[in-house]
Order: structure tokens, then sequence, then C-alpha cells
């Protein structure tokens, strides 16, 4: 990675999550929707109070991880099936 450095010394922001890949894969994004349906479902469940959709919003938050992972391992992640970095990314001078 070239290190771009501003004035102050300090790296980039974007330049930081272009390294890491933060946000930038179908899996991440999947995984935090299904979880963000759990929160919903689970937050109702508080409001209404009922334990059986208080467990089903438990049970989708944590369905949210193989979720991920398995969209991960197909290739939809950060890196491909392959294990080889994927996604667009701007180009370093």
């Amino acid at each position: 990675m070239s290190t771009q450095q501003n004035p102050a010394g300090a790296e980039k922001v974007a330049d930081i999550v272009d390294e890491h890949g933060h946000g930038h894969s179908i899996a991440a994004w999947a995984g935090v929707g299904v979880c963000l349906v759990g929160f919903l479902i689970l937050s109702l469940a508080i409001v209404f109070p009922s334990m059986t959709w208080g467990i089903i919003g438990g049970v989708v938050i944590l369905a949210s991880l193989p979720v991920a992972g398995g969209l991960a391992k197909a290739g939809y992640g950060v890196k491909g099936a392959d294990g080889k970095p994927v996604g667009a990314s701007r180009p370093h001078h």
C-alpha cells in the first residue's frame, strides 16, 4: 500500500478504508442487513412484550453470521473464492 500522507503526517481515512476493505463487500452488507432485521424484530418484541418474537429476533441476529460467512466463502466477501482481494478501489499514486 502506498501511504499517502497529509501535511500533518497521518494517513488519509480513505486509504485506511481501502486497505481493510471496510464495507466493500456484498457479504458484509447482507450480514448487516439480516442483523438489522433481527434487531427490528427484537425491538418490537420488547415494545410489545413477546418472548416468542424475542427469541425469533435473537435467532435472526445469530443467522446473520452464517449468512455473511457463507457469502464470503462463496466469493462475495473482501476476498474472492480464490483468496485474492476483490472490489473496486482507487488507484494509489
